[in-house]
């Protein structure tokens, strides 16, 4: 269930993320807006990673702007993540009772 939880955060927080930036109008350098690292832990930490894969992209006078298809293409990977999360857990679970 913590596990769940989690998730349902992270997903939270990417939404807001990108919904700041589709509200804006922020979909290319031109157009790129000002943003501010969420302060809560996964907030920061899906940022971060939005960061890293590409989905957000940073201008030389400190802007962002979101890539939709580096956006898209890493909504997809987050959700084969949870997948195979939810996959092993059920792995383990169908284990354990197996195992009695």
């Amino acid at each position: 269930m913590p596990g769940t939880i989690a998730a349902t955060v992270i997903m939270k927080a990417r939404k807001k993320i990108a919904w700041h930036f589709l509200s804006a109008g922020a979909t290319s350098a031109a157009t790129a807006t000002a943003f501010e690292r969420p302060e809560t832990r996964l907030g920061g930490e899906e940022f971060d990673r939005m960061i890293a894969f590409g989905a957000l992209e940073r201008t030389e006078d400190g802007r962002y702007w979101l890539h939709r298809r580096r956006y898209a293409d890493y909504r997809k990977e987050s959700l084969a993540r949870v997948l195979g999360y939810l996959a092993l857990a059920g792995f383990a679970a169908a284990g354990a009772i197996a195992l009695g």
